[in-house]
């Protein structure tokens, strides 16, 4: 069978002249959308596996364009838009071409390298090479750039890490164990089986601990008590002589920004040296403003192109600010992360790019093309305009989701960053909520439907009918226990390219935001369906 470079990833190249990148194309016949297909599908681990029947991933979502999708569920994964598809299938001819004279893996350093420029131009970034500048380490996925973090800051002055994370149910699933320090799938990039949970540098755990930001009824527990138990993790970690990272995540996936930002600040104005701050912005529900500011308080700052960006998944990049850089480029890497990233991935003069393999991962640089496409033409919308369409949609929504009785509100805050500017009354696009979280009630015996059930109408929205088009909301998060049952909350979501095109004019608004109560109504409905028919949950298996 004719290989694509979208058959391996990295680590795994096959012997000859073809085995300098990532897979590659052995004959011309190759070219064309299915070689685009599967590269986009390369290069990572076995998140990005799709079905064969369906086509679609674990996430319910494929590399091909879904147009007829009502798509609000850009907090879980998105499906490439068709513009965006374009872009990126003619610069992937492009690449085909080329590598049938030139070596892949020199191709992929170039075209990285300007992905990395281009990122960093579109936030606003210095890219001059002075004192400066800001670095980005490309990364397959936030939850590798997890992993990355805790590699870099382990073991730093001999000391152990203790990082500190939200619950996963605010964040990725694998991101806790990421985070200490360990493998998080059974497989990575290189398609190289790994052992789950095990150490990446055996002997030098990093030790991981969470705080929650919800009591059991999915209430929102007070920052004062939030900050009270970090700075009693904190002071544990002083007093074993730990060096700490406390990850901020803005936003999680319920639209919050914990632990707050007056707590964060007044954590590193205590705890000095010893603490380090990496903000999780993987959701991308930030502006170029936004990520400058936590850059000038010298924190880390961890984006993807899978979320908000609604590029394919998996695409992350870790911005480390000129201080940090200058602590960690000189950090060696432990021997196993090799199988998870390629030199090219890592800015030049680090540390990790002379251990690092001189791979190439065409599908990573191919959904990165796919996510800046996406930013580029939402960074050039006037931001007045972006901010109408946030609020018009915030309005109606909120206002649909708080007085229609088949949905519950879950427990949110306003995202407050004031703490990052001079002055609080400039209005930003990026402090408007963008994700919607509520539970679904049930209109026959009253109360909140299980987590089951939430799954099971999760699941019947997004099946294609023959009258109906899917649906595309979050995942359902674990958000409370009632008692002895567990409550899941549902997302309906704004992504870039959707306020892109609602800026386009009113009747696009007003489009876009019927849209969204169509969402609405087809997600009340189908609730209703499955509570008449408990038949239903069992035959789903759920």
């Amino acid at each position: 069978m004719l290989k694509t470079f979208g058959d391996y990833a990295p680590g795994l190249a096959p012997s000859g002249k073809m085995a300098e990148f990532a897979g590659g194309p052995s004959k011309p016949s190759d070219k064309g959308e299915d070689a685009l297909l599967n590269c986009l599908v390369s290069g990572g681990d076995e998140r990005l596996e799709c079905e064969p029947g369906s086509g679609l991933n674990m996430y319910g979502h494929g590399p091909s364009p879904r147009p007829q999708d009502l798509a609000f569920g850009s907090s879980t994964a998105s499906t490439i838009s068709a513009q965006a598809f374009a872009a990126v299938g003619a610069y992937h001819a492009e690449l085909l071409q080329e590598m049938e004279t030139g070596p892949a893996a020199e191709i992929y350093a170039r075209e990285i390298a300007q992905i990395r420029t281009k990122l960093l131009s579109l936030l606003g970034l210095d890219q001059s090479s002075g004192p400066s500048r800001v670095d980005a380490i490309m990364a397959t996925s936030g939850t590798d750039i997890h992993l990355f973090a805790a590699a870099l800051l382990g073991r730093q002055d001999d000391r152990t890490l203790m990082t500190i994370t939200l619950m996963g149910n605010e964040t990725g699933s694998g991101v806790m164990t990421a985070a200490s320090g360990r493998h998080f799938m059974s497989r990575v990039g290189g398609n190289c089986p790994v052992a789950k949970g095990e150490e990446l540098s055996p002997g030098h755990a990093t030790r991981n601990t969470t705080v929650a930001v919800r009591n059991a009824d999915g209430t929102l527990r007070s920052e004062d008590e939030i900050e009270l138990e970090l700075k009693g993790l904190i002071e544990l970690a002083r007093a074993a002589e730990f060096r700490c990272l406390l990850i901020v995540t803005d936003v999680s996936k319920t639209s919050l920004l914990a632990p707050g930002l007056e707590t964060v600040f007044r954590l590193k104005e205590r705890f000095g040296a010893m603490l380090d701050i990496m903000i999780d912005a993987c959701q991308f529900r930030v502006s170029g403003a936004t990520i400058r500011a936590y850059l000038a308080h010298d924190f880390l700052v961890a984006v993807t192109g899978s979320k908000f960006l609604a590029g394919p998944i998996f695409s992350g990049a870790l911005l480390c600010p000129p201080g940090m850089s200058d602590r960690l480029k000189r950090r060696p890497l432990p021997s196993a992360l090799a199988d998870y990233c390629a030199k090219a991935d890592w800015p030049e003069g680090w540390m990790a790019q002379d251990v690092l393999p001189d791979h190439a991962n065409f599908g990573l640089l191919l959904r990165w093309k796919a996510a800046l496409f996406e930013l580029e033409r939402f960074v050039g919308v006037r931001e007045e305009k972006v901010i109408a369409v946030l609020s018009a949609f915030a309005e109606v929504v909120g206002e649909r989701l708080q007085q229609d009785s088949a949905f519950e509100l879950l427990d949110s805050r306003p995202i407050d960053r004031s703490r990052l500017w001079n002055r609080s009354d400039t209005a930003r696009w990026d402090e408007i909520p963008s994700i919607f979280s509520f539970y679904l009630r049930n209109p026959y015996r009253g109360g909140i439907l299980t987590a089951a059930e939430t799954a099971v109408v999760y699941k019947n929205l997004a099946v294609e009918q023959s009258d109906l088009v899917p649906v595309r909301l979050g995942q359902p998060v674990r958000c409370a226990d009632f008692g002895d049952m567990p409550a899941s909350a549902l997302r309906i979501c704004l992504s870039a390219p959707l306020i892109v095109e609602a800026c386009e004019g009113a009747d696009a608004l007003d489009g876009m935001i019927s849209q969204a109560m169509t969402v609405l109504d087809r997600t009340a409905d189908m609730a209703a369906q499955l509570t008449s028919q408990p038949s239903i949950i069992r035959a789903s298996g759920v």
